[in-house]
């Protein structure tokens, strides 16, 4: 069962997976999604399919994110970073291959980017959207010492699945195609210790208001 032979001009040689690894359960069911005729993804547009095949396949819900109190308090931080590598290994969890992989860390100080190896188990769903974005979203400890991949954020920031937001006056603004604005909201809400553990921000909820005003000038 092999995903693809490139992806996103990411060094890649980790797109064959071997259903006979896996566990009874799960080789059936990445063995029964292979089997799915194409037609039946609704394409309405370049790039439908693959958002389509994303929705079916493993991986965590996307969401603005959730924010530990300390966490943000103490000044923990959310950065961005980006594939360099992505080598395979014999090991496949449920959700998504393990891999050996290479990231260029952008610290969020300003100070030079720097390169980390680091062993993922990457979620199948992110693995189809690798031909458009590399990008995925660290969590920084206070002291700066950890960074750990946020895959929920990652997906959002990556558009597996469309984020939006409710303005206080119920207005709906979609905010697929704009990962910058995503960014944005996603690091205010970490700044004012503001959980939203969905792709939808409703600026309408009480514990939203003290910050509604400088989330909706972020999605200007």
């Amino acid at each position: 069962m092999r995903i693809s032979r490139e992806a996103g001009s990411v060094a890649m040689n980790g797109d064959t997976i071997d259903l006979r690894r896996l566990d009874p359960h799960t080789a059936a069911r990445y063995a029964a999604l292979a089997a799915c005729p194409e037609e039946q993804a609704p394409v309405s547009e370049p790039g439908e399919e693959a958002r389509w095949l994303a929705n079916q396949l493993p991986g965590e819900k996307a969401a603005f994110g959730s924010v530990g109190r300390g966490w943000s308090r103490r000044g923990g931080v959310l950065v961005r970073a980006r594939f360099l590598e992505m080598r395979a290994r014999t090991t496949f969890q449920d959700h998504g291959p393990v891999l050996d992989t290479v990231l260029r860390v952008q610290p969020a100080d300003g100070t030079p980017p720097f390169d980390a190896a680091r062993r993922l188990t990457v979620p199948m769903d992110y693995l189809t959207v690798l031909h458009r974005t590399k990008e995925v979203v660290l969590v920084v400890s206070p002291n700066g010492v950890s960074y750990d991949v946020d895959w929920a954020r990652t997906s959002l920031l990556a558009g597996i699945t469309a984020a939006k937001v409710i303005t206080p006056d119920g207005r709906e603004l979609p905010l697929r195609d704009r990962p910058d604005t995503i960014w944005a909201l996603m690091n205010l809400l970490a700044s004012h210790g503001l959980s939203n553990p969905s792709p939808v921000l409703d600026l309408r909820e009480r514990r939203m208001r003290a910050a509604a005003g400088i989330l909706m000038d972020a999605c200007a």
